[in-house]
């Protein structure tokens, strides 16, 4: 039963941090149109292409969306890594109970 209630809190868990890193990513594609950003936020960009200065929008990464969106609206940032702290908690704790269970099966027999 505790195993099945941590496979759902997994399950709701992972579609949240899905969620959230959607809504990042839209709120970070408005790098695009920010010119003045792209040499300021593109970092991953410029590591990328071996360039020093971002000159077209095809040159961002999609990485960059991420920055982007936690240096102008960093609280859905936060709530997508605390989302996914949650979903790293919930998967160890549902391998730690399934292994415990294991235990006490071999220990049975």
């Amino acid at each position: 039963m505790k195993g099945m209630l941590l496979m759902i809190q997994l399950g709701f868990s992972f579609m949240v941090f899905l969620f959230l890193a959607a809504v990042n990513w839209y709120q970070g594609s408005e790098l695009i149109s920010d010119r003045f950003d792209w040499n300021y936020t593109a970092k991953i960009s410029k590591l990328l292409n071996g360039i020093d200065t971002i000159t077209s929008p095809k040159q961002i990464s999609q990485l960059d969306f991420f920055i982007y969106s936690a240096k102008h609206d960093p609280v859905m940032s936060m709530l997508m890594i605390l989302s996914f702290l949650y979903v790293l908690a919930a998967l160890f704790l549902l391998i730690y109970s399934v292994k415990i269970n294991q235990q006490k099966i071999h220990l049975d027999c």
